[in-house]
C-alpha cells in the first residue's frame, strides 16, 4: 500500500522530479497531459507519482489554467423530463473532459443563488440552468462571470436558450386529435409563468379559431404538475357536463397519470377519452401512449455544445430539433 502516514509531507512536482530524475516541466507535461514526452520518461514520472502516492492540487490547477473543468447543472427539481437532458448533457460534458455538478434547489431562490456564486468566484466554468427560482433579472448578472445556458424560452443577451417552440409540438398533437375525431379537446398545462405554457396556450387559441370552436378557460387547467393536480382533473372530469373526448398534456409524466386515473374509474382510453404526451420518455413506450418527440436528448446535448463553444472548446455544431407525432394506443 502506498498510504500516507499521519502527519507526512505532502509530495510535491518537485519530489516527483527529483525521485524520476527528471525536469519539474516535464512532470507538469506528464499530470497535464500537455506536450511531448516520450515514453521511457512518462512511465518514470507515473511510477514515482504512484510511489510517492501525489495527488495534484486541484486549486492550484484552477488558478494556474483558470478552469475548472467543471460545469454546474441547476434544476428546482430534478424530474423524468429533466434527467433525460441532464443524462445527455453529462454524457457530451464526459466527452470533452469536462465534470458536472448537480444542484437541486427545490424552488429556494437562495440556494438557487448560491449555487451561481460558484461561478461568479471561478469554481465552474458554466452553468446549465434547467428549472429557475430566481426572476432573469437577478440570474442574468451572473453570466459576466462565465456562460449560462438555460432551456427556458427566454428572451435574454446575457442567457442563450436551446429551447424549442413548443406552438408547433402543441399544435401538433391538436391537429392530429382532430383529424382522428376529436372534438372536445383539453388541454393540462404546466407552470403558468414558462413562456413554453404560453407558446401552447397560443397554439390552442389559433386552432379553435381556425376551427371556429369555444376554447375553454386555460386557467382551470394550468399548472398541472402534481399528481394531487391531476386527481383534481379527474374529479372534474367525473362531474363535467360535457366531458372532453381527447386531453393533451404538457409532459409523459403528467399522461401517464392521467391515462392510469381515468382507467382505475373505469373510463376506456382512447374509446372514451384519448391521451396525449409530450417529451417520448421511456414511460410513454412502457403504457403505449401517443406522444410528441422533440429530440429531448439533443437539447441537453445542445446546451452543452453552446456552453464548450463560448469557451472556445474544440465541439460538434448545435444539431438542429423537430417535433414528431409517435403514434401509440392512447388515441384512436
Amino acid at each position: 500500500m502506498n498510504a500516507r502516514k499521519e502527519g507526512a509531507r505532502i509530495p510535491t512536482i518537485l519530489d516527483i522530479a527529483r525521485h524520476a530524475g527528471v525536469s519539474s516541466a516535464t512532470v507538469s507535461r506528464v499530470i497535464n497531459s500537455s506536450g511531448y514526452v516520450g515514453e521511457e520518461t512518462r512511465r518514470k514520472v507515473e511510477d514515482a507519482i504512484e510511489q510517492l502516492n501525489y495527488s495534484p492540487n486541484k486549486n492550484a490547477q484552477h488558478l494556474r489554467t483558470g478552469s475548472t473543468k467543471n460545469f454546474g447543472i441547476i434544476s428546482t427539481q430534478f424530474n423524468d423530463t429533466a434527467v433525460a437532458r441532464i443524462n445527455s448533457f453529462i454524457s457530451t460534458a464526459y466527452a470533452n473532459g469536462y465534470t458536472t455538478t448537480l444542484f437541486v434547489t427545490n424552488g429556494d431562490m437562495k440556494r438557487e443563488r448560491e449555487a451561481f456564486d460558484l461561478l461568479k468566484s471561478k469554481q465552474l466554468d458554466g452553468i446549465f440552468l434547467i428549472y429557475r427560482a430566481n426572476d432573469w433579472s437577478v440570474l442574468e448578472k451572473y453570466a459576466s462571470f462565465g456562460p449560462v445556458v438555460t432551456l427556458h424560452n427566454v428572451d435574454s443577451e446575457q442567457i442563450p436558450s436551446v429551447f424549442i417552440d413548443h406552438y408547433k409540438g402543441h399544435r401538433l398533437a391538436l391537429d392530429y386529435l382532430w383529424e382522428t375525431g376529436c372534438r372536445q379537446i383539453l388541454n393540462l398545462y404546466g407552470t403558468p409563468k414558462g413562456l413554453n405554457t404560453q407558446r401552447r396556450i397560443d397554439a390552442y387559441t389559433d386552432f379553435c379559431r381556425d376551427h371556429q370552436i369555444d376554447p375553454h378557460n386555460p386557467d382551470l387547467f394550468i399548472d398541472t404538475v402534481t399528481a394531487e393536480k391531476v386527481d383534481d382533473f379527474i374529479r372534474w372530469y367525473e362531474s363535467a357536463e360535457v366531458k372532453p373526448d381527447a386531453v393533451v398534456t404538457h409532459s409523459d409524466s403528467i399522461a401517464a397519470l392521467v391515462v392510469s386515473r381515468l382507467r382505475r374509474k373505469g373510463i376506456r382510453v382512447p374509446e372514451d377519452v384519448s391521451v396525449t404526451g409530450f417529451d417520448n420518455l421511456d414511460v410513454s413506450d412502457v403504457m403505449d401512449m401517443t406522444t410528441i418527440d422533440y429530440s429531448i436528448e439533443e437539447q441537453g446535448k445542445n446546451a452543452c455544445r453552446l456552453l464548450l463553444q463560448t469557451l472556445n472548446q474544440p465541439v460538434d455544431e448545435l444539431k438542429p430539433l423537430s417535433f414528431k407525432l409517435i403514434k401509440r394506443k392512447t388515441t384512436l
